[in-house]
C-alpha cells in the first residue's frame, strides 16, 4: 500500500496510542451475514494469520516509533477470529515478552488451553454471541448452540469470570432470549453486555443511508435489526464531534497501518501504508485525512458505528 497525498493536518502529532487493535488473524469462521467477513467482502485482498516473527517485528517498531509504551492496550483483533491463530500462544508469549497488557475477542467456537503465564497480561476476554438458542445461531454464526455454552464454561474455569464479558447482539429474532441469558451468565458471575447489533460492513452502511440496498438485503436488514435511531444519530448537527477512531492505531495480519477498524480491504483508502515504512508523524498526518474520512463524517457513518446503542430495556438485564 501506498501513502496517499490529502491535505496536512493542523493538529499536534500525539504522543502515543493508548488503544492498537492489530489482527492476527484474517479469517474468521463465523457465517455472520451483517460482517463483511461473514459477507466476503474480505476476499478481495487475500486473508492470512500473521507470522510470528512479524508480529514481533511489528512490536518492536511500535515502541521504536513511540507509537506505544507499556501502557497501551493491544487487542488482538478486528474482523478476524484470532482463536484460530495456529500460532496464537507464540503471539502471546511476544507480548508477555513486551509486558504488554492485551484483549481478546472471539466467537467462543474454540477452546484453546493456555498457561497461566500467558493469561497475566490477559485485561478483558470478550465472547460475542447473536442470541440464546440454536434458532438464533442458525440464522448468524452457524455454529453449534450447545458447543458454544460448553466452550464458555472452559474459558470461564481457565480465565476467571472476572475478566469475561459477554456481548449479546440484540437482533429483532432475539428480544425474548435475553432475559434467559442475563440470568445464565449472571448464575456464573461473568458480565453481560447486551447491545444492538449493525451493519459490521462500511458499505453495507453506506448503501443503507444512501437508500441504494438491494432489496433483498433490505427486506431482511428490515426484519433482523433494530433501526429505528440512526436517522437520530446520523441527522445530528457534528458540533464538535471527533471520530474516536483518531485516537487508535489499527494494524492488519500484513502490519499495514489501516485508515480505521471499519473500512474493508476490499477498499482503496483501507490503509495508508506499511507500519514498517511510516513515521509516528506520517501515520498522524495521513490517517485520519483520507477522502473516505470526509464522507464518513458528512453521512453520520462513524456517529452511529462508534455509538454503542443500548436502550434503557438492555440496560435493565445487564449484570
Amino acid at each position: 500500500m501506498f501513502i496517499r497525498h490529502t491535505h496536512q493536518s493542523n493538529r499536534r502529532v500525539i504522543s502515543m496510542y493508548n488503544t492498537v487493535y492489530f489482527e492476527i488473524s484474517g479469517i474468521c469462521n463465523a457465517n455472520c451475514p451483517w460482517c463483511v467477513t461473514g459477507r466476503g467482502g474480505l476476499k478481495a485482498y487475500p486473508s492470512r494469520f500473521i507470522p510470528p516473527g512479524d508480529f514481533r517485528r511489528a512490536i518492536k517498531r511500535l515502541f521504536d516509533e513511540s507509537l506505544i509504551n507499556s501502557q497501551s492496550i493491544i487487542n488482538l483483533y478486528n474482523f478476524g477470529e484470532p482463536l484460530l491463530h495456529p500460532s496464537l500462544k507464540e503471539i502471546l508469549q511476544i507480548l508477555v515478552d513486551y509486558n504488554l497488557k492485551y484483549t481478546l475477542s472471539t466467537n467462543a467456537s474454540r477452546f484453546l488451553n493456555l498457561d497461566s503465564i500467558l493469561l497475566e497480561n490477559l485485561q478483558q476476554f470478550f465472547i460475542s454471541i447473536p442470541g440464546f438458542s440454536q434458532k438464533s445461531y442458525n440464522k448468524i454464526h452457524g455454529f453449534d448452540f450447545e458447543k458454544i455454552l460448553k466452550n464458555i464454561d472452559l474459558w470461564i474455569h481457565l480465565i476467571g469470570p472476572d475478566k469475561i464479558q459477554i456481548q449479546f447482539h440484540v437482533y429483532q429474532f432475539n428480544l425474548d432470549e435475553i432475559e434467559h441469558a442475563s440470568l445464565y451468565f449472571k448464575q456464573r458471575s461473568v458480565k453481560f453486555f447486551p447491545y444492538l447489533a449493525y451493519f459490521n460492513d462500511f458499505n453495507l452502511t453506506k448503501s443503507y443511508l444512501d437508500h441504494n440496498l438491494t432489496p433483498t438485503i433490505l427486506e431482511n436488514a428490515s426484519k433482523e435489526l433494530l433501526l429505528y435511531y440512526v436517522d437520530d444519530i446520523t441527522s445530528s448537527p457534528l458540533g464538535n464531534y471527533q471520530c474516536p477512531q483518531q485516537n487508535i492505531l489499527t494494524i492488519d495480519e500484513y502490519c499495514n497501518v489501516l485508515t480505521c477498524c471499519l473500512i474493508s480491504k476490499a477498499d482503496p483508502d483501507y490503509a495508508i501504508g506499511s507500519l514498517f515504512s511510516l513515521s509516528k508523524k506520517e501515520i498522524e498526518n495521513n490517517k485520519q485525512n483520507q477522502f473516505i474520512c470526509k464522507e464518513c463524517l458528512k453521512k453520520g457513518i462513524s456517529q452511529w458505528i462508534n455509538t454503542v446503542q443500548r436502550p434503557e430495556f438492555l440496560q435493565k438485564s445487564e449484570n
